[in-house]
């Protein structure tokens, strides 16, 4: 890389912090280390960070040169330079044509009315036709300036679009650069350097919580044999015995007592 040491512009260490993060988190997920483990890799890498910047040297160099042509570029004081005198020149052609056919067409539409207006009277007065012509020159003229500022700003707008079309491309070059050389960096470099060093990590099983099965108790319904043994008799219910009262006559209770 161009820097041998391993440092890195603050954007691009913020970018490889966020990238090494990221793969710090699968790390976790794929393997059993712990938290102090994952820590303990951060550290590893922001050690290693020279040997592990330059496994995307490749891209980086092409990110770094990319941005170096996009700051050297001429047209970024011309953009100002262009800025600093469309107030003075341009700005002043693009209000006067703008303000001409404006003034024109209202003053053409004014002779118009009153030449036709004084046509109408008889006789004539003299002044009526030349304020006709008047008038219609005035007209011709608001017509040629709307088409001198329609093609201004058709020509402008083409310019300004052109302009901002070679502005951006160089631009979209860093930015894909940097997703290239962000990808490198993860792929060639930090990846394998976790998948190297996560091995000597303690390791730990997960917790697990027991899953707890219950079993339905089982009920057996009392067995009855009929053949041999003693099985067991059921109870037998009758029904009680009821006698009426017996009633003797008097005569017969009085043969009793004597």
């Amino acid at each position: 890389m161009n820097s041998a040491d391993g440092f890195l512009p603050p954007e691009d260490q913020a970018d490889f912090e966020q990238i090494l993060d990221e793969a710090l988190r699968t790390t976790r997920l794929t393997s059993g280390a712990d938290a102090a483990g994952i820590e303990e890799l951060r550290e590893l890498a922001r050690d290693a960070l020279p040997d592990i910047a330059s496994a995307a040297s490749a891209e980086y160099e092409r990110l770094t040169a990319l941005r170096l042509r996009l700051d050297e570029r001429p047209d970024a004081g011309a953009g100002l330079t262009d800025a600093a005198v469309a107030p003075s020149g341009v700005g002043v052609v693009t209000v006067f044509f703008a303000l001409v056919p404006v003034l024109a067409g209202i003053a053409g539409v004014v002779f118009l009315l009153l030449g036709y207006l004084l046509g109408v009277a008889d006789p004539e007065p003299a002044m009526a036709e030349p304020m006709r012509t008047v008038g219609w020159v005035f007209a011709l003229v608001a017509a040629v300036g709307l088409l001198i500022a329609a093609a201004g700003l058709v020509i402008v707008a083409a310019r300004n679009g052109s302009t901002s079309i070679r502005a951006s491309a160089p631009a979209d070059h860093v930015a894909r650069a940097r997703d290239e050389w962000r990808r490198a960096l993860h792929d060639n470099g930090i990846a394998p350097f976790l998948r190297q060093h996560v091995a000597a990590l303690p390791q730990h099983e997960p917790d697990r919580t027991p899953r707890l099965r219950f079993s339905s108790p089982h009920f057996s319904s009392p067995e009855f044999s009929s053949r041999g043994g003693d099985a067991p008799s059921r109870p037998r219910y009758g029904t009680p015995d009821f006698s009426g009262p017996k009633y003797t006559s008097p005569t017969e209770g009085g043969a009793d007592r004597e």
